[in-house]
């Protein structure tokens, strides 16, 4: 059996980005102008497992798509990256997901119909893949209503059996934010990596020391915050850990999250301390707002570390 750095187990669609609109913000009732679109690799969970796949890791994904022109788009994708699809599962009368992204100069507007983000991606599991696996990361967890029913038990079998965990939620839809499902799977979690609005919707409070320990509390190992432009913090067993980010004129912010996750954990892979992860994920962050789509920006790990150099 092959053997994996990271099996991400997920959401699998693409996005399709309006970029160059001219407004400052999205109104009701008003006509806007955009540029230019683009179809691209999307989902949470697969942009940050072609990314490790960029960055030298060697990745999985178990994931539904729905056996259509998306579908087909998104599998190429993975294929081309080097990422194993073994685990892609077409399912034949459900469409493949898909998420419209409007890039807007200070924020974004994401429209997203789920599609077969609905089922469950983790049937194709078997504990002997989970052996062979080092790391199991989960994104976009509150879309997936399949996978939320059985990832509490998947992420237990995965730390019975040796495997570090990372969740990244996203934004919740239905704003219940810490649900019970939620709770039982942050009891089980390495890594997670909040935002800065997820982590005060989950924890009621902006402050990173006194909510990373309430995360903490719950049972997470280590609290990544993502902060944008202003970097991140690492709120761990050794205490708080931050890095400022870098400066850089943002093109598009699709991913930015997603790639700062595979920086983060590629850099955990190779050794490196938690300062030093903060600052490479940073890096992967800000090379992806500086382009279009989730992976448009960053292709290498010696590209990284020469922009963070």
């Amino acid at each position: 059996m092959k053997r994996f750095d990271v099996l991400a187990v997920g959401e699998l669609n693409p996005d399709f980005i309006l970029a160059g609109i001219t407004a400052d913000a999205p109104y009701l009732g008003v006509e806007q102008e955009f540029e230019r679109h683009h179809l691209t690799l999307g989902s949470s969970t697969a942009i940050t497992c072609v990314l490790m796949q960029r960055l030298g890791l060697n990745t999985a994904m178990s994931a539904c798509v729905g056996d259509d022109d998306h579908g087909r788009f998104c599998r190429a994708a993975l294929d081309e990256a080097g990422v194993d699809t073994a685990m892609v599962t077409v399912v034949p009368d459900v469409p493949t997901g898909l998420t419209v992204c409007l890039p807007y100069p200070h924020d974004r507007l994401l429209l997203t119909a789920k599609g077969t983000m609905t089922l469950n991606p983790a049937l194709a599991i078997t504990p002997d893949i989970l052996r062979a696996s080092r790391h199991l990361h989960v994104g976009s967890y509150f879309l997936q209503t399949g996978l939320r029913l059985v990832l509490a038990d998947l992420f237990a079998t995965a730390r019975r059996l040796g495997l570090s965990t990372s969740l990244d939620t996203g934004w919740d839809p239905d704003e219940r934010w810490l649900s019970e499902d939620l709770r039982a799977v942050l009891a089980r979690t390495s890594c997670f990596f909040p935002n800065e609005v997820e982590f005060e919707k989950l924890t009621g409070t902006a402050d990173p020391a006194v909510g990373g320990a309430a995360l903490r509390a719950l049972g997470v190992e280590t609290v990544v915050l993502k902060r944008g432009a202003r970097g991140a913090v690492a709120i761990g067993a050794e205490g708080l850990a931050e890095h400022v980010g870098y400066s850089v004129k943002p093109i598009d912010t699709t991913g930015a999250g997603d790639a700062f996750n595979a920086g983060y954990l590629a850099a955990m892979f190779g050794g490196e301390p938690v300062a030093a992860r903060l600052a490479f994920g940073n890096a992967c962050g800000a090379l992806t707002v500086s382009a279009i789509g989730g992976t448009g920006g960053v292709a290498s790990r010696d590209q990284v570390l020469a922009f963070g150099a």
